[in-house]
């Protein structure tokens, strides 16, 4: 007789294996600029400055996106709505690839980035179909997922850059993304509960303002991981340009094949779920937070040394994703009833962070190379730690009250 436990473990797990492929899908079309850097600038007879600005508004139109979509997940089903935008984003991505200049192309990227949110839908879903006591891994393993399609998607956007041209790379994503769609109703054919059905569109973009505005912990969380990927992005977003200098004059294929260091990050990512569901969000963050800041103080050492260099970037990506995971799920478990919109506030917060780090990257690169970037994500890093300290301070205050009741 099959032990009904175990049966639905294994459906959960399923579930999962596809709700994270999906999101990986998603994800890594964001950063489909940052491996197409140097052939979007030769095509479009622009700087490799100026081509940045693709990835920035890419970015950009992330976070927009998700403080414009996310909220609708708790008035939509997530089946329908990831749909549609699965949709819209493999529609994006094809209108893209045809546009003639700079300009058109980065608000093409930018529209890309507005749709692109998926996983920011995926996971608050997750959380209210995780069975009880899996909250903790369900988010780490969706966040180690993003990590894969993140890097899994520069490796394969750098090794067919060269050969097709980034033109033919996003049509080929574009029909990755749309692939997934039959997969993805099926595994979302249970309806979740929805918090805020009769609500109009307006007063849910309210009310998560006023949840940013009464939700300490999220606002916290919030500010500790949008200097946490300003960090990430400062040095990821100029890695291509860093590996195919002088320095190292590898090609686009080989700086793409790098990402396997920020892949092999992502793998082991989920183990550190069960840390977060042991010890608590905020420790685990913390050291996660201290993690990131040894690691971009060696990137400024170690720019040349290959080995040490990987392994830095190693430790900074793996400490990032760890501290994310931590992050997120203080900010959501923190807000019960409020999942969707406290996910909107943390990860609108992320990226433009990211956005910021888009913009720091690139200038500093341009001024001192990897090293002068090392010091500037050092000092994001800083920042992320110092609002950890606070973080810490509030709940070690807000315990002590408790114990005095």
């Amino acid at each position: 007789m099959t032990d009904p436990v175990k049966q639905q473990a294994r459906s959960w797990n399923l579930k999962l294996l596809v709700l994270a492929a999906t999101a990986a899908a998603a994800v890594s079309t964001i950063y489909l600029p940052q491996s197409m850097l140097t052939d979007l600038a030769t095509t479009l007879g622009v700087p490799a400055g100026m081509a940045s600005l693709t990835a920035t508004a890419v970015q950009v139109g992330y976070a927009v996106g998700i403080f414009l979509l996310v909220p609708l997940s708790d008035r939509i089903q997530p089946r329908r709505q990831i749909t549609t935008q699965l949709i819209l984003l493999a529609s994006a991505l094809l209108l893209t690839a045809v546009l003639p200049e700079i300009v058109s192309v980065a608000l093409g990227f930018l529209v890309v980035g507005l749709v692109a949110n998926i996983a920011q839908l995926t996971i608050p879903a997750a959380n209210k179909l995780a069975p009880a006591g899996r909250s903790g891994s369900t988010t780490t393993v969706l966040l180690g997922a993003l990590l894969i399609g993140i890097f899994g998607g520069r490796i394969v956007a750098s090794l067919l850059v060269g050969p097709l041209g980034w033109r033919w790379v996003m049509v080929i994503f574009a029909l990755g993304v749309a692939a997934t769609i039959p997969f993805l109703r099926r595994a979302l054919r249970s309806d979740v509960a929805l918090g805020a059905l009769g609500r109009t569109y307006g007063s849910l973009l309210l009310s998560t303002l006023r949840l940013a505005r009464t939700s300490r912990a999220l606002r916290l969380s919030s500010a500790m991981h949008f200097f946490a990927f300003a960090t990430f992005n400062t040095v990821w977003t100029v890695m291509v340009l860093h590996l195919t200098g002088p320095l190292y004059g590898w090609s686009v294929a080989q700086a793409g094949l790098f990402g396997l260091v920020g892949l092999a990050a992502g793998v082991i990512t989920p183990f550190g779920g069960r840390f977060v569901d042991r010890f608590g969000a905020t420790r685990v963050g913390g050291l996660f937070l201290v993690f990131l800041v040894f690691a971009t103080v060696t990137v400024v050492f170690d720019e040349g040394q290959g080995v040490l260099f990987g392994i830095s970037v190693f430790v900074l990506t793996w400490a990032n994703q760890s501290a994310q995971s931590a992050n997120q799920n203080r900010a959501m478990t923190a807000n019960p009833g409020g999942e969707a919109q406290a996910n909107t506030v943390f990860m609108v917060s992320v990226f433009l962070g990211g956005s910021l780090g888009a913009l720091l990257g690139p200038v500093a690169y341009g001024l001192g190379g990897m090293s002068l970037a090392g010091v500037v994500a050092t000092g994001l890093a800083l920042c992320a730690l110092a609002v950890w300290v606070v973080s810490w301070r509030v709940e070690a205050r807000a315990a002590r009250r408790l114990a005095m009741i």
